[in-house]
C-alpha cells in the first residue's frame, strides 16, 4: 500500500494510522495450543499430543497459538494481557505518518489517547465535517476529540481527560493523568481463573491506583495512599458505565460472545439454501450448537453419488454431509476431533430426502442420527457438545461444494456434489417448524 501511494507521489500527502487492536493475546494458555478453537470452549491441549504434531505448527494443519510465556514476553513491562483492562491489555502502540503535516518524524509523543480519538481525526485530517443526521437517523455525539494537534506537537494538551475500559468484567478509568483499575478476573478460561491472581466476584473486586505520569506499567499501587482519589474515580468508572450502557456487568466470555454480532436477520429457527448458495455467514444461520437437523432434498442418478452436500468451516472446526461412493457420511470436526458417521448402504436412483440431526443432551455431548425419509441408515454419540460457534475466520457455510481446507480427510476440496441438489434446510433441534404462510394471513387479519 504504502509502495503504491509512494510511485502515485501521494504518501506525503496521505495520514496514515496503525495500531494494534489490543495487548498480547493469551489464548494459547499455558504451555501452548494446536488449535486455538479450543481456547473459545475452555480446552486445553493434551501435552502429549501438542509434542507429537509440533511439526505441523506454522503450517496448514494447525491453527497455532504461543503460549503465555510470550504473551507476557510481547508486553513487556505491563500486566496481564488482551481481555483484561491492565496495560497489558489496553496499552497498544499508535504509529501516525504524514510527512507533508508531521514536521519532526520519529518523535513520540506522550498524550493520552483512545481508539475512539482516531475517527475524529480522520475526519478533520480530510477537513469534514460530521453529520448531525445520515438519511434521516440522527448520529449519537462521538466521545472521541481529534488528535491533529497533538501530531503538530509534543507540548499540546492531550485531547480528552477521561476514558472509561471494562473488558469481559475486568474494569478500569483513566482521568487526568490517574487510572484506577479492578483485579477481577472473569468466567473466560478455567485455567486464567485458577492461575491468575485476582477477584472471581465483582462486589468484592480491589481497585488498584496509578499515577501513569510517573508509572509507565502500573507497577506502584497508590490505593492505600490516596483512598479520596480513588474513591472518585470509581464513582466516575459507574458514572462512565452507565453512560455508555455498560451495565448490567457480565464476566462470562460464552455470554458476551454470544450477544457481541446480533443474527443478521433475527434469531432464525431455520433457514432454506439452495445449490450454489454460500459461502453463508454463520451470523445469517440459526444457532447450531444446542443441536440442529439438515434436511437435503435430492436426487441420483446412475453412477454412485458422491460429494459434498453442506459443509462449514475446516479441519480445525467444522462439519460436512457428503457421500463416498453412493454413501451418505456426516462428519463432526470439534476443535480438531473428528467423529464420523457413515451409511453402511448406498443412496439408490431417485429421490431421496437425507436427514442429519443432532440433539443436545442436557449434560453435554449428544446423538447424531443419519436418515433415509423416517428410515435411520446410522447414529452415534457424540461425547463433546458442538461448539457456540464454528469458525473464528467466518469461513461460511457452502452447499453442493466446499472450499480452502476439508473438515476431514475423506475429500479434497471443491468435491461438487455429482448428484441433483435440491435444496437444504437447516433447522434448529426441538423447534417447530415456522409456517410464514400461516404468519403472514394472521398478521393481515389483525390489520
Amino acid at each position: 500500500l504504502l509502495g503504491f501511494l509512494r510511485e502515485r507521489a501521494l504518501l506525503d500527502d496521505t495520514l496514515v494510522l496503525l495500531i494494534s487492536d489490543n495487548g498480547a493475546s493469551a489464548e494459547g494458555g499455558p504451555q501452548g495450543s494446536h488449535n486455538e478453537h479450543r481456547f473459545t470452549h475452555d480446552l486445553l491441549d493434551d501435552p502429549a499430543q501438542l509434542l507429537a504434531r509440533a511439526d505441523e505448527l506454522g503450517g496448514h494443519r494447525a491453527y497455532n497459538h504461543y503460549a503465555w510465556g510470550w504473551a507476557w514476553a510481547g508486553n513487556t513491562p505491563f500486566r496481564l494481557w488482551k481481555r483484561f483492562a491492565w496495560l497489558g491489555g489496553v496499552r497498544t502502540p499508535l504509529i501516525a505518518h504524514w510527512p507533508r503535516r508531521i514536521e519532526r518524524g520519529g518523535a513520540v509523543r506522550a498524550q493520552f489517547c483512545h481508539a475512539v480519538d482516531l475517527f475524529p481525526t480522520v475526519l478533520e485530517a480530510a477537513g469534514i465535517e460530521r453529520p448531525a443526521s445520515v438519511a434521516g437517523v440522527a448520529q449519537r455525539a462521538l466521545d472521541g476529540a481529534s488528535l491533529l494537534p497533538c501530531l503538530a506537537s509534543d507540548e499540546s494538551p492531550a485531547p480528552r481527560d477521561t476514558q472509561y475500559f471494562e473488558m469481559l468484567g475486568s474494569r478500569a478509568i483513566y482521568h487526568a493523568g490517574w487510572k484506577a483499575t479492578t483485579d477481577h478476573v472473569g468466567s473466560q478460561l478455567a485455567i486464567e481463573r485458577a492461575l491468575v491472581t485476582g477477584s472471581h466476584d465483582f462486589d468484592k473486586d480491589r481497585w488498584s491506583l496509578f499515577q501513569l505520569e510517573d508509572d509507565f506499567s502500573e507497577a506502584r499501587d497508590l490505593a492505600d495512599t490516596e483512598p479520596e482519589r480513588l474513591a472518585k474515580l470509581v464513582a466516575l468508572w459507574w458514572s462512565e458505565a452507565g453512560r455508555n450502557q455498560v451495565l448490567p456487568l457480565e464476566d462470562s466470555l460464552l455470554a458476551r460472545a454470544a450477544a457481541l454480532v446480533k443474527p443478521m436477520f433475527g434469531l432464525r429457527t431455520s433457514v432454506e439454501l439452495r445449490p450454489g448458495a454460500g459461502p453463508v455467514s454463520e451470523d445469517a444461520l440459526p444457532p447450531l450448537f444446542g443441536g440442529f437437523s439438515v434436511t437435503a432434498e435430492l436426487e441420483v442418478g446412475g453412477e454412485p453419488v458422491a460429494g459434498v452436500i453442506a459443509a462449514l468451516g475446516d479441519w480445525t472446526n467444522g462439519w460436512a454431509i457428503y457421500c463416498l461412493d453412493g454413501r451418505a457420511v456426516v462428519a463432526l470436526n470439534i476443535c480438531g476431533e473428528v467423529y464420523r458417521i457413515a451409511a453402511n448402504e448406498s443412496l439408490g436412483r431417485g429421490a431421496h430426502s437425507l436427514r442429519f440431526e443432532f440433539v443436545r443432551r442436557p449434560a453435554g455431548g449428544g446423538k447424531a442420527v443419519l436418515s433415509l425419509r423416517d428410515r435411520v441408515l446410522a447414529e452415534g454419540e457424540i461425547p463433546v457438545s458442538l461448539p457456540m460457534r464454528w469458525q473464528i475466520g467466518g469461513a461460511g457455510l457452502l452447499i453442493g461444494r466446499d472450499r480452502g481446507f476439508p473438515v476431514c480427510d475423506d475429500y479434497t476440496p471443491p468435491f461438487p456434489f455429482s448428484g441433483t441438489l435440491r435444496r437444504v434446510l437447516l433447522e434448529i433441534a426441538g423447534r417447530p417448524r415456522r409456517d410464514a404462510e400461516r404468519e403472514v394471513a394472521t398478521a393481515l387479519r389483525h390489520e
